[in-house]
């Protein structure tokens, strides 16, 4: 990504002046463009391609719907990022209507803003993925769970170790998820042979369980991470930023554990009918 355009919309002209301080020591190549109200934030999203938007969500004259529009429309790889003194109830459900990628309370430090800064920089490059499994159904779910993402990808399947290193010598690799339980060649060879031709790719193993002392010999192949199945979107969404190097947002530990508390009922009544 070139130098970021970054939007500070919030009404404390104190605060959108820590704000862009803090960005400036972060990137000092970065654009910062302010508004204090949600007319000049209309205005700056029409007339600029906004990379980030730090949003106080009391900013008068907003509307979440023109947000939320400019995200989908305007800049699907721009990040918003609202910006609050408390928590509302159902904060996390405001925040997924705009499409924001994280919730961060004030005051922001400059860790908050440096790792926002950091998952905009891959979150604006389109990844080639590799999705070695030899189950269609699995490549289908992994498809979908990765279209709820911030992330883009350019998805690639293989139903097999043979013709994932095939198309790892014809094509540009940035991230591969290999089924460990391959049908006609090793998992960790396939991951093997994916890192030497493609050593900055990142490489996450999937199966139904990792045995001990799987995790150090993943990393000798070259392997990032394991996802265990069954999973879910958070979980893939978890492998992924972890095998970018990149802090999990806050907002996605808080739908996890709001999925969580909505199943609980559900499994209980499961085992008292059992």
């Amino acid at each position: 990504m070139t130098a970021p355009t970054i939007l500070v919309a919030d009404p404390d002209e104190e605060t959108r002046l820590a704000l862009v301080e803090a960005v400036q020591r972060i990137d000092p190549d970065a654009v910062v463009i302010e508004a204090a109200d949600g007319a000049a934030l209309d205005r700056l999203l029409a007339q600029s391609k906004v990379d980030v938007l730090f949003v106080d969500v009391a900013l008068p004259q907003t509307n979440g719907a023109d947000i939320a529009r400019w995200h989908r429309t305007g800049n699907p790889q721009g990040l918003i990022v609202l910006v609050t003194d408390m928590l509302a109830p159902r904060w996390s459900s405001v925040a997924t209507r705009l499409g924001a990628y994280d919730v961060i309370l004030k005051p922001l430090r400059d860790t908050h803003i440096a790792r926002v800064l950091d998952a905009a920089r891959v979150i604006a490059r389109r990844l080639d993925l590799l999705v070695v499994d030899p189950g269609r159904t699995t490549r289908a779910l992994i498809r979908k769970l990765l279209g709820q993402s911030h992330f883009t990808f350019n998805i690639i399947e293989a139903a097999g170790g043979h013709e994932a290193v095939r198309v790892s010598e014809r094509r540009s690799i940035d991230l591969a998820i290999i089924e460990m339980n391959l049908p006609d060649y090793p998992a960790l060879e396939v991951a093997c042979r994916i890192n030497d031709r493609h050593p900055g790719a990142r490489l996450l193993m999937t199966g139904a369980a990792m045995e001990d002392g799987m995790r150090r010999q993943l990393a000798t192949f070259g392997a990032s991470g394991f996802l265990r199945k069954p999973f879910r979107f958070f979980d893939v969404d978890t492998a992924v930023h972890e095998s970018f190097g990149l802090w999990h947002p806050y907002l996605i530990n808080a739908l996890r554990r709001e999925e969580a508390l909505a199943e609980a009922p559900a499994a209980r009544a499961l085992r008292q009918a059992g």
